[in-house]
């Protein structure tokens, strides 16, 4: 059997940097509706058979399985991050935050997702502070999906993790996506390439979670003796993006498999970790481990490179986003879904 190898580019997906702004989130004079955008954005539910289509693409059936869920997708601009964001408004999620270092592409995943809509006649700054909102004021916006835009960088931890932790107070649902590759061998590699792909991939998540965990407990504070709260709320939930690189050997990949191993060890030690923490608190920790799936990070293989994957793997063809964003609806709303990790890789971990 060929090797795996990592892709032949050099592709960095945006993931988030306060750099850009003095806040975590500034979306004025962005060119979109008298040049202020909103962080709301009207969705429009999309009907998705489970049958491939005529090209043979994978689709799959949106439900209500995340109504009234706020989430946050980092490296959602593109690729399974994207895709992610997108099921999970499809499912009802009240709230999606798309995390990215790139303002101009956040907005342009914004605008895939669906249309602007203006709910105010003057806007304003938008700042952390729309994040608590409660789901009752959400529904009065008359929108049936929402999406926010964080500006940042995740692989630099630095005063920007306050606005970070304000934009998590209410977040129901992490998935850490984002992520880097740069093609290469060991001896070859620089170490600034090193550092970048670990603090993006590795460091990043492990800052996000803590981000999470901090919320929580906070939340859990503020709402001490609060009687109104009759019914005991859903877990939190972090869902970990690896890859199969993590755990099938590889050539031309080594930080990169690295990193997305240590995401395996950060799913399992949160998983222990929470429970044995904050015992009033339910956080689920799970990982997804995709094989090869038709995102950028394939997209400048080679005809003949392409085609000798396809043969290595037993189902024949790359995995859709899509199919990947269904196992991530799972483990978000599966109650007793905790240190689950799903390979999605078409068998290839099995050849």
């Amino acid at each position: 059997m060929g090797s795996l190898r990592a892709p032949l580019i050099r592709l960095r997906v945006p993931t988030l940097s306060i750099r850009d702004s003095p806040r975590a989130i500034n979306l004025r004079n962005t060119g979109y509706v008298n040049n202020r955008v909103s962080s709301l954005i009207g969705y429009t539910k999309r009907s998705y058979s489970s049958q491939p289509d005529e090209d043979n693409h994978i689709s799959l059936r949106s439900g209500n399985r995340l109504t009234g869920r706020k989430c946050m997708v980092t490296g959602g601009t593109s690729g399974i991050g994207f895709a992610i964001a997108e099921r999970f408004l499809q499912e009802g999620a009240s709230t999606v935050v798309l995390v990215g270092r790139s303002q101009t592409r956040l907005e342009e995943a914004a605008a895939k997702l669906g249309s602007f809509a203006v709910t105010e006649p003057d806007l304003g700054e938008i700042n952390a502070e729309i994040a608590t909102r409660t789901p009752e004021e959400d529904n009065q916006q008359g929108t049936q999906g929402k999406i926010r835009l964080l500006v940042g960088d995740v692989s630099n931890a630095g005063p920007w993790m306050r606005e970070l932790e304000k934009e998590m107070a209410n977040v129901d649902i992490l998935v850490n996506a984002a992520g880097i590759s740069i093609s290469n061998i060991l001896p070859r590699t620089e170490l600034e390439d090193i550092s970048s792909i670990l603090r993006t991939n590795l460091e990043g998540a492990i800052l996000t979670s803590r981000a999470l965990m901090r919320a929580s407990i906070r939340s859990r504070i503020r709402n001490r003796g609060d009687s109104t709260r009759a019914t005991k709320p859903p877990s939190r939930c972090i869902i970990n993006v690896s890859s199969l690189l993590a755990v099938k050997g590889g050539t031309g990949a080594v930080p990169y498999a690295a990193s997305k191993a240590g995401l395996l060890g950060l799913t399992r030690s949160l998983a222990v970790e929470a429970s044995a923490s904050m015992k009033d608190i339910v956080i689920r920790s799970n990982a997804i481990v995709p094989g090869y799936i038709d995102t950028p990070m394939v997209a400048d293989f080679t005809p003949g490179e392409t085609s000798r994957l396809k043969d290595l793997i037993p189902l024949h063809r790359f995995g859709d986003p899509r199919e990947i964003a269904d196992a991530a609806v799972f483990l978000a709303q599966n109650e007793y879904a905790n240190n689950c990790v799903l390979n999605l890789d078409g068998g290839l971990s099995a050849v």
